[in-house]
């Protein structure tokens, strides 16, 4: 199976050149401002792409799913999955994603580190492989230019734990790219710069 992995488009989509495959990941930030016509937008062009499959959740400045979760959710096409800490099953393989990350600033799906992100995670199912998430783990493609590596301390762990096939994300700009953790293709989906420029290509993996 053809994973087809992006993220971090920020209403640039229009302009993002996506190879062909069997499933296309956006892991978050599919807006900018997350109006209803942003959002719409967006998913006239998903939906628009070849893939056979469409998966999609939802980033820090998609914050419409999260004022008004049934207005957003109303405009999301039946033949786009999304999911906000909940699962599909395409083929063999088992999806699962998430929108939170630590709290940054003021945006959307913020959640303090600790007891209230965990939970979160704890509600992934003990058998996944692709996790989706738009933060990324501690020490994972997840270094700052002012702040140092950023990502979750408890997502590491339940990476860890969990050992899922692929974890893609996005959220860092700039760490743009895959790394390995054990068994676990680390992607780095966010196709903008540190200037949100978007600059970067997809990510394709490959799952036998």
């Amino acid at each position: 199976m053809r994973i087809v992995c992006i993220a971090d488009t920020h209403g640039h989509h229009e302009n993002l050149l996506v190879p062909g495959g069997d499933v296309l990941v956006h892991a978050g930030d599919m807006t900018k401002v997350s109006t209803a016509p942003d959002v719409r937008d967006f998913f006239a062009w998903f939906s628009r792409q070849p893939h056979r499959h469409k998966v999609c959740i939802a980033g820090n400045h998609d914050g419409l799913f999260e004022r008004y979760p049934a207005q957003a959710r109303a405009l999301v096409p039946p033949e786009v999955t999304y999911l906000e800490d909940s699962g599909c099953v395409i083929g063999a393989l088992s999806f699962w994603g998430s929108p939170v990350q630590p709290v940054f600033r003021y945006f959307a799906f913020n959640r303090q580190r600790g007891n209230e992100i965990r939970r979160h995670w704890n509600l992934i199912p003990p058998v996944v492989d692709v996790l989706i998430t738009h933060g990324p783990a501690r020490g994972l493609l997840d270094s700052t230019p002012d702040a140092g590596p950023v990502g979750c301390d408890d997502l590491r762990a339940r990476l860890e734990e969990l050992r899922p096939r692929v974890h893609i994300f996005g959220h860092i700009h700039g760490q743009h790219g895959t790394a390995q953790l054990g068994p676990t293709i680390v992607v780095n989906a966010s196709i903008c710069d540190w200037a949100n420029r978007p600059v970067e290509e997809p990510i394709v993996i490959d799952l036998d």
